[in-house]
This record gives structure tokens, sequence and C-alpha cells, in this order.
């Protein structure tokens, strides 16, 4: 999949405006998430526009290592995601935290997409309360310094990321004054395919 990002008039998703985007995993409501991610900078000319990128591995092995109870909850309980702009509406239902035996095998976290009604029919006020707490201390964790890389790019610049992994965010941008822009060309490409080229490649 590739579509363009820009900034547009009445958005119908909180990329196309020009406020500060939390970190996240792109479409968390899908079966399988996209994994590999391309994100080419076509301009940015703007103020701030900064992106940013989170390691969701690093800090959950630090909940599983601190506080395993917490750690059970992000693995368990089932969070409702829902998007429905108006050309489609996209929903489902997974752990934050998902496992492939013991190991940690993806991380489906966007918290501007959450069904809170949903969550609400769903689980009782403990058990909800309960999950808040540890998605809290996931998302300070994912914000911590030391687990971020922040840059502004430039036009031309490529970055791929593993969304099953890393999340990714920008930081708001001035929309005042003549001239100057901000794009961003998007694509999603399947791991099966990138590991394909580089077993080619050997």
């Amino acid at each position: 999949k590739q579509w363009y990002q820009r900034r547009v008039r009445d958005p119908t998703n909180q990329a196309f405006n020009n406020q500060r985007l939390a970190a996240h995993t792109d479409m968390p409501y899908y079966t399988q998430t996209p994994s590999a991610y391309f994100f080419h900078c076509v301009a940015n000319e703007l103020d701030g526009g900064e992106s940013f990128w989170s390691d969701t591995f690093s800090a959950v092995k630090h909940i599983r290592d601190t506080e395993p109870d917490k750690y059970d909850l992000l693995t368990t309980i089932l969070v409702p995601f829902r998007q429905y702009p108006k050309e489609w509406h996209m929903a489902g239902r997974y752990p934050t935290v998902e496992l492939m035996g013991d190991d940690i095998y993806r991380v489906r976290d966007c918290c501007f997409v959450i069904d809170t009604y949903q969550f609400l029919r769903d689980y009782d006020a403990e058990t909800r309360e309960r999950w808040w707490q540890a998605y809290r201390t996931l998302r300070l964790l994912m914000e911590d310094p030391a687990r971020t890389v922040q840059q502004k790019l430039g036009a031309g610049d490529l970055v791929l990321i593993d969304n099953w992994r890393v999340q990714h965010g920008r930081n708001a941008f001035s929309v005042g004054g003549a001239g100057g822009r901000r794009a961003m060309e998007v694509a999603y490409i399947e791991w099966s395919h990138v590991q394909n080229r580089l077993l080619k490649m050997e």
C-alpha cells in the first residue's frame, strides 16, 4: 500500500492536520498490521514537524522484568480499535502485546483509535482500571528519551521501520506564512517480500 500524507482541511485522520501526533502503530485494527513501513520525505519546509520513533520492545521487556502483573494485562486483555472515516469502517480487538511463545512478537498501540465505548462494554471497571494503569506505564516508558530518536527529515530522506516494534510520531508544525509545505510519501511492504530481497542478495 502507498499513499501521501499532507495537511488537508477537515481531516478525518490525525495524520493530516498540523498538531502533534503521538507515537503509535499504524493500522492496529487490521487483522495483521502493516510490517515494513517506508516513510519518504517529499518536502518539509515548515517550522516544526520533527519525526520521532520509539522502541516498544525495550519498554515491554522492562515491564515484563519489573511488573509482571502489568505485563500479563498487556498480553491478555483484548483492546478494541475502531476507525471510520467517510470511505471505510475498520474495527478489531487485540492484545497490546502479542507473543510468539515467550517472545514478544508484535505491539499494537494507537491511543487515538481505541474504542473506549466498546472497551467499557467488554470489561468490568476494575479490569479496565488495571489495564489503563499498565498501559500508562508502557506509554511513559516509551516516551523515555533513552528509547526515542528524533529527527527533522529533509526532502529525499527515507526511513524504514518495523511497524510491529517501532512506533512513530510527529511534532506539531506551523501552517502560517507564505509558501512552504510538508508532504510525506508512505508505503507498507510485507516483511516476507523484504526477506525475499535480502535472501536473493546473498
